[in-house]
């Protein structure tokens, strides 16, 4: 465990950040918990997959590879950090911290990194990066930012939290392209890529399911973070970013496609069908089955059949109907 994350010297002067904007926010209306519950779906599961599935499916296919890229490695690390700090949520480090009733029931585990901001900042981020369009590039980042300060207001994050979630998520937006780059000279180099992220990822998923010092705290005879629920969750998400970086890197190297071939009807009827989808396995399939799944060994080959699925099944489907010209 990072023990220092958790230091009264290094934590309290946050907690105090925390309770001033504690403050003004109960002197607020309830509306403005709201609005910035609603600001942190730009950090969900299902959102941020459904903008990478759209690009690569209806605008560009190299694009679309270096957004999944970032959405499936960014939560590779963000799990990780999780699992290895092992920092508690602030009101549970802090009883003065009160958060939103509105956003508890979505904070639960440990708290550091912020993985709505990790995952804003990566996924938006990476549409800033590559619109090269100041003023769009200006309005996303903003974006990521507001998702930021929402969890500091909704008071489910630290500010270490957020800002170490947002460095993650940026982090990855700048060193991700040259590896794409140096992978699209040569498609095979996209197997010995995927290789090394299957690899990695393993040797991670191995640490943290043998590793038997999580902190075991309790408050009235209940555990505050059950690490063995927090193994899982990791394990099954892992399955489902390697089934999306797996899908998309295998789908670059043995059936490419351009959606700029594709008349525009049809790339928008391949993006509702395919949006619906995402929506339905990502908001229920994961989120509601797999995650409460006592099966995990099944529900982590699921989560990884579901990346799969997005970024390589799915494409197949259209694009052997278009060549029969169906």
């Amino acid at each position: 465990m990072i023990e220092f994350l958790s230091n009264p010297d290094w934590i309290k002067p946050q907690m105090d950040f925390l309770v001033y904007l504690q403050g003004i926010r109960i002197n607020c209306s309830e509306i403005f918990d709201k609005i910035f519950l609603s600001i942190t779906v730009l950090g969900e599961f299902w959102l941020p997959t459904l903008i990478c599935a759209i690009v690569y499916w209806c605008v560009d296919f190299r694009s679309g590879i270096y957004l999944f890229s970032l959405e499936g490695i960014n939560k590779l690390f963000a799990y990780l950090f999780k699992m290895l700090a092992g920092v508690y949520r602030p009101w549970i480090l802090d009883s003065r911290i009160k958060p939103s009733p509105l956003a508890i029931p979505y904070a639960t585990g440990y708290s550091f990194p912020s993985g709505h901001s990790a995952m804003s900042s990566a996924v938006l981020g990476g549409c800033a990066y590559l619109l090269k369009h100041k003023v769009w590039s200006v309005i996303l980042v903003c974006l990521v930012l507001l998702v930021g300060f929402s969890r500091l207001w909704l008071g489910v994050h630290s500010p270490q939290d957020v800002v170490i979630g947002l460095l993650l998520g940026f982090s990855l937006v700048f060193i991700l392209p040259p590896l794409i780059k140096w992978a699209e000279k040569d498609r095979n180099r996209y197997i010995l890529l995927l290789a090394i992220i299957d690899i990695l990822a393993v040797i991670a998923l191995i640490y943290i399911y043998f590793y038997n010092s999580y902190r075991m705290d309790y408050a009235g005879g209940k555990l505050l973070v059950d690490p063995q629920a927090l193994k899982n969750d990791t394990l099954i998400t892992y399955g489902y970013s390697l089934g999306l970086i797996n899908g998309c890197y295998l789908c670059a190297r043995f059936s490419p496609f351009n959606p700029k071939e594709t008349p525009r009807k049809q790339r928008i009827v391949r993006g509702i069908i395919g949006g619906i989808g995402v929506i339905i396995l990502m908001k229920f399939a994961f989120k509601q089955v797999l995650l409460n799944s006592i099966h995990v060994p099944c529900a982590v080959s699921l989560a990884f059949l579901i990346g799969l699925g997005i970024t390589l099944i799915y494409p197949l489907i259209f694009t052997k109907i278009k060549s029969l010209k169906i």
